[in-house]
């Protein structure tokens, strides 16, 4: 037989019925429930189980409904059912905002959104045991008056009267010292114990007998900052009838208990006061659990640091502050690790963490005990440095942080090396709103960044207006294919013993309707970051295979002729890729003999076994793949055994250094011996002179491309080249300055 209804109340369906399952889960039976996903709907479902007379033991409502507050709901519910348990959800990130719900509505708790269902568990529970506590109590009590009220009425059945009132104290002493909360009396001219019942000895330590012969042990016991609250408690009591308060008592063994003690007045016929009736809960696990929600709401979950929201907390607090006092100072250090990401997938992600940890401790250890650290997610952490004399002080800290960075960590087994790049936003901008202040400190990270890594910057209003312009330039890009503003330029790769043109490397420029070309620099990185970079580079693919087949057919000279396109590494870990290179193919019928994929070595770095595989399937539809830039990154001769790689790019750094620098001239001479013996093709970047040629030409290399024989060129410049024949006649024009940057697609 159920024992009463609960109701559930919010607007969210889908956490409604998850409530719900919980609940079904946690009291199987005993109880039933009833949903609601509005304030009105509620108040009306409660009115039907009044007229049925069904008790409501307990409501758990959200703090947001559509039509009014939860907590203003719970409020009046209050006033009209006192009884029945009350249960706060909340969303609410702010303290001083859950603070306030929690007081507002009397609540029994409050419950912070998403929930711990062992913690949910808990909570109804005790709930639903207070609540057949204090109406056990009651019933006792109302059985009491009905025996008083025989006993007036059957004077001449005095002995049967007196023999039913034993057996109704009897019955009473028996609850009440199978109770767990602690329940008390006393009277009220001057206090003095009536009655203690044995839990008093559980929760405060001390024996019953103790209390009811020291009254004063009753005050002595609570804890001395909670002393001053309680010492009028009996007066207050007197004065409003009924009193909830809640406070600490320090137990002989020194452990401090969290107790809540609600007291009643109870009058005579006369309405007079006659005594003092209460029950003190011990709701130490409770407040433990709060405060671990609070915890947990305003920490990061992996260090322990503070969390964003209590960043903003504090950085709302330094903006009042600096309104008070006109002199006072702060500075926000927004911190992104380096090549965090290659560690985290290569080594993986609990070396990651583990790194992460280490670094939160290091930034503890360089601050004072007024600053603040917190984490707000991944490898970005902020300091609020808090009243310094500055911003000479925010660099030395800044400076002290790179510096310390560059000591490499300890990670189990691993020696890790990072670094970071370092955001500085001041007050002597006059912020109004602490998102203000942390969105400047990330620009100016991200400017650091841009700048080579390894250093900060101090953010400038300036800063604010270019990267408005970025947004600008993003808002553009993502329309830039649909409006065909993107175009191909071309750069040929030449065979260094004939002379006669070999492949063509495909390269990406953006016609911009105001700011004219865009050369690969100015938006390939933003293309990455925003992921347009996998529609690009498919748009660049696409367009390749089709105008390389169009030459094929139109161009004696082109029959041959292979397409170089760079891939970015979202493509080549796009699940689709594979689908999307077969369907490109497809529909430009081009046979995949003559395209060729180049990709860089740090694109490798991740996700060994799945690009081995992708790198196979395309070998198997005998596409070309070239490892652009070797050298340059980690060079590892592993990687080019374990992957199926056709050519090597030796990068124009080594070649315009090779004729000067006998160390880069060996580098290169072991670059075109290493990719003989692995029966590999070789290609250098970047020959800008005769001698150059010639002497890659001596080594063995057997292609080349630069600006001796042409810098990227438009289609149709390209055309008239293939229109005159194979023969590559060296660049004798000037270099367009805007087309000499040689930069991939993607």
């Amino acid at each position: 037989m159920s024992k009463g209804t609960i109701i559930c109340i919010d607007d969210d369906r889908l956490i409604l019925n998850s409530l719900r399952d919980q609940l079904q889960r946690i009291i199987d039976d005993t109880y039933d429930i009833e949903v609601a996903e509005s304030g009105g709907e509620a108040l009306e479902l409660f009115s039907e189980l009044e007229v049925d007379q069904i008790a409501i033991p307990l409501v758990i409502c959200d703090q947001n409904l559509p039509d009014m507050g939860g907590d203003s709901l719970l409020s009046y519910l209050q006033i009209q059912y006192p009884k029945t348990r009350k249960i706060l959800l909340t969303g609410e990130a702010n303290l001083d905002a859950v603070i306030h719900a929690v007081n507002s509505a009397n609540l029994y708790r409050y419950i912070a959104k998403p929930w711990d269902e062992t913690d949910l568990k808990l909570t109804v529970k005790a709930a639903l045991k207070s609540h057949l506590q204090d109406e056990q109590l009651i019933e006792q009590n109302r059985t009491l008056r009905a025996v008083n009220s025989q006993l007036k009425g059957e004077i001449d059945e005095r002995q049967l009267v007196q023999q039913k009132l034993q057996e109704s104290e009897i019955r009473l002493e028996s609850i009440l010292n199978s109770l767990d909360d602690v329940v008390w009396s006393a009277a009220v001219e001057e206090f003095q114990l009536l009655y203690l019942n044995p839990a008093a000895e559980a929760v405060h330590g001390y024996p019953v007998s103790s209390f009811l012969s020291s009254p004063d042990l009753w005050l002595d016991v609570i804890h001395p900052a909670d002393r001053h609250q309680m010492v009028h408690f009996f007066d207050q009591l007197l004065a409003a009838g009924s009193l909830n308060i809640e406070y600490r008592i320090l137990r002989p063994d020194g452990e401090i208990r969290w107790l809540k003690n609600r007291g009643h007045v109870i009058t005579d016929d006369q309405g007079r006061p006659s005594r003092l009736d209460g029950i003190i809960y011990d709701i130490t696990e409770q407040k433990r659990a709060q405060a671990q929600l609070l915890h947990d709401a305003f920490h990061d979950e992996l260090t322990g640091l503070p969390n964003r929201n209590l960043m903003m907390e504090r950085i709302s607090q330094s903006l009042k502050r600096q309104h008070r006092i006109p002199d006072y100072q702060f500075a926000l250090l927004f911190i992104d690790l380096d090549r965090f990401k290659i560690i985290n997938d290569s080594l993986g992600h609990l070396v990651g963490d583990q790194l992460l940890v280490a670094i939160a401790h290091l930034l503890e250890n360089c601050l004072r005990t007024s600053d603040t650290v917190a984490r707000l997610g991944g490898d970005e952490f902020t300091i609020l440095l808090d009243g310094i004399q500055g911003i000479d002080d925010a660099i030395h800290v800044a400076e002290r942080i790179l510096e310390t960075l560059k000591t490499p960590f300890q990670v189990g087994d691993h020696s890790v090396f990072t670094g970071s790049s370092i955001g500085i936003a001041y007050n002597s901008v006059q912020y109004d709103d602490a998102t203000l202040l942390l969105r400047d400190a990330d620009i100016a990270m991200y400017r650091a960044k841009s700048l080579g890594k390894g250093c900060f910057v101090v953010f400038s209003p300036e800063m604010h207006a270019q990267t408005l312009s970025l947004l600008k330039l993003e808002r553009d890009l993502r329309s830039a294919v649909d409006r065909q503003e993107l175009v191909l330029y071309y750069q040929p790769i030449i065979d260094l013993t004939t002379g006669d043109l070999s492949d063509v490397e495909v390269l990406v420029r953006w016609q911009h309707p105001e700011r004219g070309l865009v050369m690969p620099s100015d938006f390939i990185p933003l293309a990455e970051e925003t992921g347009l970079i996998v529609e690009i580079g498919q748009w660049v693919l696409q367009e390749a295979c089709q105008t390389l087949r169009a030459y094929q057919q139109k161009f004696a000279s082109a029959t041959e002729l292979k397409f170089s396109v760079n891939l970015s590494s979202e493509q080549l870990q796009d699940p689709n890729f594979i689908q999307i290179v077969d369907q490109v193919l497809s529909q430009s019928e081009l046979d995949g003999q003559y395209l060729k994929l180049e990709l860089t070595e740090s694109m490798l770095m991740s996700h060994e076994e799945k690009h081995i595989k992708t790198l196979q399937q395309l070998r198997d539809r005998n596409i070309t793949i070239s490892l652009d830039d070797f050298g340059t990154g980690y060079s590892s001769l592993s990687y080019l055994y374990r992957f199926p790689l056709d050519t090597l790019k030796i990068d124009q750094s080594f070649v315009s250094r090779m004729i000067s620098e006998p160390k880069d001239a060996e580098i290169v001479n072991t670059i075109i011996s290493l990719a003989r013996t692995l029966n590999m093709d070789v290609i250098a970047e970047g020959i800008e002179t005769e001698d150059e040629a010639l002497h890659l030409k001596k080594l063995g290399c057997e292609r080349g491309q630069g600006y001796w024989f042409s810098p990227p060129m438009c289609q149709q410049k390209l055309e008239e080249h293939l229109q005159a024949g194979p023969q590559w006649r060296v660049q004798q024009q000037p270099i367009d300055p805007n087309l000499s940057v040689s930069a991939p697609s993607s």
